[in-house]
């Protein structure tokens, strides 16, 4: 996103909102947003892989080798396979020893999302198969 501080220092030296936007390179709402009284000086938006994490770490750490098409069915995932791919990648244990030896815990008992206040719905799902 765009430096809000230089903006509202731009427009306090008398630079109209047009002007801002056109040196910028933000459009004009995004300039008057960030002149609004109370802004915050920052923005930030998790990505969706951000929001997904607790429950991918989750599924790995009760089924480190399960395949990133089934951690997808698991979590609801509707974004891009590339972006869970990824963070798979970056999430799953890299060796057997790596894994946790625990017991693995019944798919129902896994949560959606950060607040984690919702168990997944599997239904008569199976792992590697999908049954409609």
């Amino acid at each position: 996103m765009h430096d809000r501080q230089a903006l509202q220092a731009a427009h306090k030296s008398g630079e109209s909102i047009r002007g801002i936007s056109r040196d910028r390179g933000a459009s004009r709402n995004a300039v008057r947003r960030a002149l609004r009284p109370g802004a915050r000086d920052s923005y930030y938006r998790p990505s969706a892989s951000e929001d997904a994490e607790p429950a991918v770490r989750d599924v790995l750490a009760d089924y480190p080798a399960m395949s990133v098409s089934d951690i997808a069915l698991l979590i609801d995932w509707r974004k891009s396979r590339r972006q869970l791919s990824d963070l798979v990648a970056r999430l799953r244990p890299r060796t057997v020893s790596e894994w946790p030896a625990i017991e693995a815990r019944p798919l129902h008992s896994i949560t959606i999302g950060r607040l984690a206040t919702k168990p997944l719905d599997v239904g008569k799902m199976k792992i590697g198969e999908l049954n409609l």
